[in-house]
């Protein structure tokens, strides 16, 4: 039997400087995967926080230029326009202007429009609001109209008409506009009725008279007597629709949102839309010589602005990533146009895109 030997001098372990070079390797190696990994981590929020803001600037835009597009629309032209609202015809119940403007930082906003400050839903400071007058494009067939008892009978269960919303009724020869005050029963009853007075909060009704007023309407108050009106079977009951937008503080807290101000029963609240929009700018195309297109785009505040002459819109949005994309800040403010309009937010770590669009009216002198 052969024994084997086993020479401990041939058994060798790592020499310190291999070690050191294996080390020196290993971390070079080590260095290359975190670096190749915080590069690809910033490339992917960088991209979600470019493809977040395209999503929200996609839906923005589309609803406001859908808004300004169907300006002014109220079924048909109608000679004559009664307003039985007590409610301030210079506000969002001023039916003879379909688009009104705010410029932010000059202009006095009314009541409906948050006030400036820091909580949540506050409107920021020097940025523009458009508050654009519609009806719904769906309207309901009138089957009569019983002017005395101040009943419309309809021919659905209301067509979704609610009880204490303002609605429209035409008949391409008179408009009326009012609250729609009964029955409780609204929307499963097939007659609304348009009685003095309202069930909520807001502007009541005048009269129940719905026909022509010769006292024009300046501000808040029930001013004149309203003729009695009787529609038939050709007319049709809009609901009527106000959006408003403008820049306010997001609920988040972490950036400024756009929202919009909607007319419900008679009453205006607001509600944020999209996160992430920090400016908006807005100038008006204005008709001065009626032959269909604008002259010149001027700005809410300025003089000779006469929002019955506008047929275009031109508005600019600057949206912002929600949370810091950017290492280390710029050493100095990017600044962006919107519309005419020179904005420089920053320097921060976020990144930012600046839309810009013009909107032709549809309805142009449809009311």
């Amino acid at each position: 039997m052969l024994k084997s030997r086993f020479n401990v001098n041939k058994l060798k372990g790592f020499t310190l400087v291999e070690l050191m070079v294996a080390i020196t390797i290993s971390s070079i190696i080590m260095l290359g995967v975190v670096s190749l990994y915080s590069a690809s981590r910033k490339g992917q929020k960088t991209n979600e926080s470019l493809a977040r803001i395209q999503e929200n600037l996609r839906f923005a835009a589309d609803m406001i230029s859908k808004d300004i597009r169907m300006a002014g629309y109220a079924g048909c032209t109608s000679s004559s326009i009664s307003n039985v609202l007590d409610a301030d015809a210079t506000g969002v119940y001023d039916f003879q202007n379909h688009i009104t403007g705010y410029e932010g930082g000059v202009s006095a906003f009314p009541a409906q429009f948050p006030v400036i400050g820091a909580s949540a839903g506050d409107r920021i400071a020097n940025t523009d609001a458009i508050a654009i007058l519609r009806v719904a494009s769906q309207g309901c067939k009138v089957v009569s109209h019983t002017a005395g008892s101040a009943t419309i009978f309809l021919d659905a269960a209301a067509c979704n008409i609610e009880e204490d919303e303002v609605v429209s009724i035409t008949d391409c020869n008179q408009t009326s506009i009012f609250r729609v005050t009964g029955p409780a029963s609204l929307p499963a009853s097939n007659n609304i009725v348009h009685n003095t007075g309202a069930v909520g909060n807001g502007p009541k009704n005048c009269s129940q008279n719905l026909g022509p007023n010769v006292t024009p309407r300046t501000g808040t108050g029930c001013v004149g007597t309203f003729a009695s009106y009787s529609y038939g079977q050709d007319a049709r009951v809009h609901k009527y629709i106000m959006h408003a937008y403008f820049i306010g503080n997001s609920t988040s807290g972490k950036t400024t949102s756009l929202y919009v101000v909607n007319l419900d029963k008679g009453v205006t609240s607001a509600t944020e839309l999209v996160e992430g929009i920090e400016d908006f700018q807005v100038t008006y195309g204005v008709d001065t010589d009626a032959d269909g297109f604008p002259e010149r785009f001027i700005k809410a505040s300025d003089s000779g602005m006469d929002f019955t002459q506008i047929v275009a819109v031109k508005f600019g949005m600057l949206l912002t990533s929600i949370n810091d994309v950017k290492q280390v800040a710029p050493p100095t403010a990017k600044s962006f146009t919107l519309v005419d309009t020179t904005v420089a937010p920053g320097p921060d770590q976020k990144l930012r895109f600046s839309y810009n669009t013009t909107v032709k009216i549809r309805n142009k002198g449809i009311r």
